[in-house]
């Protein structure tokens, strides 16, 4: 079984642990629950199952349960917390104390390279830049930026860049290591994402006063629809991505960095039946 610090969801990992167990010693929710102190026999199974939480006291019983080392605890408590913060702030704190644990023992956190690339809006512009400029430097890098960043910045993010392969340097000149970059479905990386998005948002209100309309592009749609017509939506913004994605990709040269911010989100709570008029 892979270690916990592999690991990017606590109820995963209980899973997994409880399957093998259950495979080479014929363990029970009901055995794994007593063994954790905990009264209920399935409650285990629904924290698995995501229909309850762990509070802290019971996290760690269940971490002595799974005979887990002090420092593996550690970890699987961080974890836990990591994934039912409510807030962003509090996650982002966390998880600096999970990477800290994994940096000490050399382990990879999952989504780790990803987490502090979207944690930073730099890292994004500066991964289509590099490559564009010739003979580049940090200070040639951070003129080109809109908004200016300082060389020192460009130079901190070319660093991170390089060493989570997301550039590749030789001699005097960038090259991505892949022409598209997607957040997948690693859940680890959700919070930096989010805060990926209200950085973008902001540079995108940032551009309608400094930057003239023949060099961007604003519209705004505002809909009525079902649930049925949302997800239809979804799908051609999808098919829509693909396309702009191919479009930029098939060409080798880069005369500028730009930034396309697609959002589809509620202006209103959702209407039930009721509150709806009959379509005539």
């Amino acid at each position: 079984m892979r270690s916990v610090l592999e690991y990017d969801d606590f109820r995963k990992y209980i899973l997994d642990f409880y399957l093998e167990k259950k495979e080479t010693q014929d363990l029970s929710w009901r055995a794994f629950a007593e063994k954790a102190r905990i009264k209920s026999p399935t409650f285990l199974k629904l924290v698995c199952d995501g229909k309850s939480g762990l509070a802290e006291d019971t996290a760690m019983r269940v971490s002595e349960a799974m005979d887990l080392t002090s420092y593996e605890q550690d970890f699987f408590l961080l974890l836990v917390r990591f994934n039912q913060a409510k807030r962003d702030d509090m996650r982002n704190l966390v998880f600096a104390d999970m990477m800290e644990i994994a940096k000490v023992h050399r382990v990879n956190v999952l989504g780790a390279g990803l987490y502090d690339y979207f944690a930073n809006w730099v890292n994004a512009v500066i991964r289509e830049l590099a490559p564009a400029i010739k003979n580049p430097s940090p200070e040639k890098i951070a003129l080109a930026s809109f908004p200016k960043i300082t060389a020192e910045s460009a130079r901190d993010s070319l660093s991170f860049l390089i060493k989570n392969g997301f550039l590749k340097k030789r001699g005097n000149r960038y090259r991505q290591t892949s022409k598209s970059l997607s957040t997948g479905r690693i859940s680890i990386v959700a919070p930096s994402v989010r805060s990926f998005h209200r950085q973008m948002g902001e540079l995108a209100l940032n551009t309608l006063d400094k930057v003239p309309v023949t060099e961007r592009n604003f519209s705004t749609l505002t809909l009525g629809l079902t649930e049925k017509s949302y997800q239809k939506i979804l799908k051609e913004l999808a098919y829509f991505r693909r396309k702009i994605i191919a479009i930029a990709t098939n060409e080798d040269e880069v005369e500028r960095v730009y930034e396309l911010n697609l959002q589809l989100f509620p202006l209103t709570r959702k209407l039930n039946k009721r509150e709806t008029r009959d379509a005539e």
